[in-house]
C-alpha cells in the first residue's frame, strides 16, 4: 500500500502549529535541608516564537545545547518541564490534540526478544485496534511493504541494523496515522546509505499533507538539500525559521556567504557558535519572519482531519502485554530451565543430604524441622522476589516510551502475572524433591499441602519484588536498600526469635511480613500432625512434648487458615500499590527521549 493512497492532499500555506513566546527551564533545586539552592535555574528555550505550515519538511538545526530536543518535545506537547508561552495545532492546544502528533525518538526502545511482526501486530492492537479488521489489517500490512520490512517480518527486532530499527521505528509511530511527525536525529547512527534511504521516506510523507519536522545533527550536503524548510536555533532562541533559498539571504544580508562546495549547514551551525553578534543580527533580523501569522488562520475543518487515539479496554490492555511478554519469555526458556536447575534444583538436593532423616517427634529433630520449614520457605520467597527485582530496569525506557498506549496499571499487573508460572513450578520442584529426605506425616497430603501453601506464599513475595523494583529503579539503590527492609521482614518470620517476646513498638511490623505468613502456614500445617514428642529421662532442658508446644513457642496463631489468607491477600496488595504508585512517579516524568 502506498503512503499516499491513505494520506490527506496537501493545502498551501495553511498554518497548522504555532509558536507564541516559548519559554522552557529546569527549576531550582534545593536540599530539604538547605536553604541554599544546589542548582540554579537554567533557561533552555527563550521566547521561541514562529509557525509551521501543513506539508513543510523542515529540518532543525543548531550548535549543541542549542535546545533542538526540548524544543521537538515541546512541539509534540510532551515537555515535562515548567514552561510559559504556548503551542497550539488548528488554535487548539497541541497537548488536546492527542494523536495528531507523533515522536519518533533518537534511539529505539524496542523489546528485542519479538519478531518485527510480533511488534506490529501488539502496537497495531494497542493503538488502533484488532488486526482481524481489514482496515487495520490493511494499514498493518502497508507499512510492513512501505518501509521494505516484509522481509524481516520474523527477525527478532535485536537482530535488525540501525537503518531498519529506524525504519520499523516509523512504521510503528505511522500506524496511529498522525498528521505531524517530529524526528530526534533521525539519521544519528546510520551510514549514509541508510540515512539518505530514511530521509527520503520522511519526505513522501511530507509530500502527503503531513508535517515532518527533524533535528538533524551536522547532516551532509545531500541530505541537507533534502529538506524544504530550515529552522536554526541557538542559545535556546529560534534564529531563522524559512526555505533554504531564504536562509542563505538572511546570511548574506549581514555579511556571511557560504564558500563555494562547503557544506551550508555546517556554515550556518559555525556562523552561530562561536559569535554572539552574529546571533544577534540573526534575532533582530528574523523578527518579522518568526511573528505568529496572524493574517492566515487555520482552516476548521482541519482541526478534526485526524485520528484520535483508541484506548483498549483494560482487561484487553492486560491481556496484549502479558501476550507480547509470554513471546519473549518463550525465546528465553533455556536460560529458565538453567536458572531452575541451579536455583531449585541444586538447593533442593543441598537439602536433602544436609536434612537426610530430620523428623519432628525427637528433641534434636525439633531445631532440624524447624530449620528445614524455615529454608524450603525462604528459598522460594527470596528465589520469586528477587527474580522480579530487576524486571523494570531493562524495561523502564520501554515503558515511558509507551506512555499512553496502555495504562499503568495494566502493565504492573501483567507483569505480576507473568511471574506466576514460576511461582507454580519452583515450589513443585523443591517440595517434591526436598521432602524425600525428611520424615513427613502423611506424606503425600503434607507435601501437596506445603506446594500449595508455597504457591500461594510466593505471590506476595513477587509482589514484594516488583514493588521494590518500582520504588528503586536503580540497580544501586536497590541492592543498598532490599537487605535492609529484607532484614526486619525476615525476621518477623519466628525462625530467629521467639514473636511472642517482641516488644510492643515493632509487633505490627510482622503483619507486613510475606516471611511471617508462610512461616506461620507451614509450620501449622506440619506441627499440627505432631502429636508426641519424645523427651528422654536424662534431659536437662525443657522438653516439648507435641507439636502445639513447638507452635506455642514460636509464637504462631491458632486461628491460621483465616489471618494467613487474609495476610497473603494484604501484602500482595500493599507491595503491588506501592509498585504502581512506583511506575506512576516515573510515568509523570515524561516521555523518555
Amino acid at each position: 500500500m502506498e503512503l499516499n493512497l491513505y494520506d490527506k492532499e496537501p493545502v498551501e500555506n495553511d498554518v497548522v502549529i504555532r509558536i507564541k513566546g516559548l519559554k522552557v527551564w529546569t527549576p531550582e533545586e534545593k536540599s530539604w535541608w538547605r536553604r541554599k539552592p544546589t542548582k540554579s535555574r537554567s533557561v533552555i528555550l527563550n521566547n521561541v516564537s514562529g509557525s509551521i505550515r501543513q506539508g513543510e519538511f523542515a529540518a532543525i538545526i543548531g550548535p549543541s545545547g542549542a535546545g533542538k530536543t526540548t524544543f521537538l518535545v515541546s512541539l509534540a506537547g510532551k515537555c515535562t518541564l515548567p514552561s510559559e508561552g504556548s503551542v497550539t495545532l488548528w488554535a487548539r492546544n497541541v497537548k488536546a490534540c492527542e494523536g495528531a502528533v507523533e515522536i519518533v525518538p533518537q534511539h529505539e526502545t524496542f523489546m528485542d526478544g519479538l519478531s518485527v511482526m510480533e511488534h506490529l501486530v501488539f502496537m497495531t492492537e494497542m493503538k488502533i485496534g484488532s488486526c482481524k479488521d481489514l482496515r487495520n489489517k490493511a494499514r498493518l500490512y502497508g507499512l510492513v511493504e512501505e518501509f521494505k520490512l516484509k522481509a524481516h517480518v520474523n527477525t527478532p527486532v535485536g537482530g535488525l541494523s540501525g537503518g531498519e530499527r529506524r525504519l520499523l521505528s516509523l512504521a510503528t509511530t505511522l500506524l496511529s496515522d498522525p498528521q505531524i511527525l517530529i524526528c530526534d536525529e533521525p539519521t544519528t547512527g546510520l551510514d549514509s546509505y541508510n540515512a539518505l534511504l530514511v530521509v527520503a521516506v520522511l519526505k513522501k510523507l511530507a509530500t502527503t499533507g503531513r508535517i515532518v519536522i527533524c533535528s538533524v545533527h551536522q547532516p551532509s550536503c545531500d541530505l541537507f538539500k533534502e529538506f524544504s524548510s530550515v529552522l536554526l536555533m541557538a542559545e535556546g532562541r529560534l534564529l531563522f525559521h524559512g526555505t533554504q533559498d531564504e536562509c542563505s539571504n538572511a546570511f548574506e544580508s549581514i555579511g556571511l556567504r557560504c564558500p563555494l562546495n562547503y557544506n551550508p549547514a555546517e556554515f550556518y551551525i559555525r556562523a552561530v557558535s562561536n559569535s554572539n553578534t552574529n546571533v544577534e543580527k540573526l534575532v533582530e533580523l528574523s523578527q518579522n519572519r518568526l511573528s505568529v501569522d496572524v493574517d492566515n488562520p487555520s482552516r476548521p475543518d482541519l482541526v478534526h482531519n485526524y485520528n484520535r487515539p483508541i484506548q483498549r479496554n483494560w482487561f484487553k490492555q492486560v491481556y496484549l502485554l502479558l501476550w507480547r511478554l509470554s513471546l519473549s519469555l518463550k525465546r528465553e526458556i533455556k536460560n529458565q530451565l538453567i536458572q531452575l536447575v541451579i536455583s531449585v534444583v541444586a538447593t533442593s538436593l543441598v537439602l536433602c543430604v544436609a536434612y537426610g532423616g530430620a523428623s519432628g517427634t525427637t528433641q534434636l529433630g525439633v531445631q532440624a524441622m524447624r530449620g528445614f520449614l524455615w529454608l524450603i520457605t525462604s528459598e522460594v520467597s527470596f528465589g520469586v522476589s528477587y527474580s522480579a527485582l530487576y524486571a523494570f530496569e531493562y524495561e523502564i525506557s520501554l515503558f515511558k516510551r509507551e506512555a499512553g498506549v496502555y495504562k499503568c496499571s495494566a502493565y504492573f499487573v501483567s507483569r505480576l502475572l507473568s511471574f506466576v508460572p514460576r511461582c507454580i513450578i519452583w515450589p513443585i520442584t523443591l517440595v517434591s524433591i526436598s521432602t524425600l529426605a525428611v520424615d513427613l506425616p502423611n506424606y503425600i497430603l503434607t507435601a501437596t499441602e506445603f506446594t500449595v501453601l508455597l504457591i500461594l506464599s510466593s505471590i506476595p513475595a513477587v509482589a514484594y519484588g516488583l514493588g521494590m523494583a518500582a520504588l528503586f529503579t536503580s540497580t544501586g539503590i536497590i541492592g543498598d536498600v532490599m537487605p535492609c527492609v529484607d532484614l526486619p521482614l525476615l525476621l518477623m518470620s519466628g525462625a530467629f526469635l521467639r514473636l511472642s517476646s517482641l516488644p510492643p513498638w515493632i509487633y505490627p511490623v510482622k503483619y507486613i511480613s510475606h516471611f511471617y505468613y508462610a512461616m506461620d502456614s507451614i509450620s501449622n500445617i506440619y506441627w499440627r500432625q505432631i502429636d508426641f514428642i519424645d523427651c528422654p529421662s536424662n534431659e536437662t532442658s525443657t522438653c516439648i512434648k507435641d507439636g502445639a508446644g513447638v507452635l506455642l513457642e514460636n509464637g504462631y496463631v491458632n486461628d491460621f487458615i483465616f489471618q494467613d489468607s487474609i495476610g497473603f491477600v494484604f501484602i500482595t496488595m500493599f507491595w503491588c500499590l506501592l509498585g504502581y504508585l512506583g511506575l506512576k512517579r516515573e510515568e509523570k516524568k515524561g516521555y523518555a527521549y
